[in-house]
């Protein structure tokens, strides 16, 4: 069976530097939220294709909704921060809307505004080949080596980029993690499939010479398929 709580958002020729923990991308690790787009067509209607029928539809356009990416956010923000700068580089094709850069500053300098910015300056839009770039979301499932191992689906976003940012509750009380969520629109999207039933190939494999194990006991996942059935708890 398929389980919501496996999968893989990666930004692929992003225009903001990606920040990276322990040694991988950081929304590969820190992204909590993710839907697989949806498939629409709008319809258009013709009469008197034969006598009696009425109103016939037909699909006439692909039709493509936004999507909503969230975030966990770490102490520093990082999640946050990266993607205003990523909206702020989309207002700053004539002066530079992004925001400033500081480091171990303390919080009474923090909201100290000694230099506020000119407030009759024009905000000019960048091109979107300037701003836009590819979102994978992959749907992932647990193979013998890794949580991630197995692939069967992508979908490829064509020239996505954040439009909103959610508002970020803050409020006294239970400590919770802070997150952030937001939309992304895109021009279309495209599927990659990957036929993952083959048993043989998810099973669990030696580190040192990369030779195939035998069956492990319940739980050594990536032992058998969905047209194999394992023990129990051998998805």
């Amino acid at each position: 069976m398929s389980f919501t709580n496996n999968f893989v958002v990666k930004f692929v020729n992003c225009p903001i530097a990606i920040p990276t923990a322990e040694g991988a991308e950081y929304f590969e690790m820190f992204c909590s939220e993710a839907q697989l787009p949806n498939v629409n067509t709008a319809q258009g209607q013709i009469n008197g294709i034969y006598n009696g029928a009425g109103q016939i539809s037909y699909p006439h356009t692909r039709t493509f909704t936004e999507i909503q990416l969230g975030f966990m956010c770490d102490a520093n923000l990082t999640a946050l921060k990266f993607l205003q700068d990523w909206v702020d580089f989309i207002f700053s094709g004539e002066s530079n809307e992004v925001g400033e850069d500081k480091t171990n500053t303390a919080l009474s300098t923090m909201q100290t505004i000694s230099s506020p910015r000119k407030e009759n300056r024009n905000i000019r839009l960048k091109y979107r080949d300037d701003y836009a770039c590819t979102i994978a979301i992959t749907k992932t499932e647990t193979g013998g080596n890794s949580t991630t191992e197995r692939a069967p689906i992508t979908y490829v976003l064509e020239k996505a980029y954040p439009y909103a940012i959610d508002a970020v509750p803050l409020q006294f009380g239970t400590s919770q993690i802070t997150q952030v969520t937001a939309q992304f629109s895109y021009m279309r999207h495209y599927v990659i499939k990957n036929d993952i039933t083959n048993s043989e190939t998810w099973r669990k494999k030696n580190s040192s010479d990369g030779s195939i194990l035998a069956p492990g006991p319940a739980g050594d996942f990536g032992n058998t398929s969905i047209l194999s059935p394992g023990p129990a708890g051998n998805f």
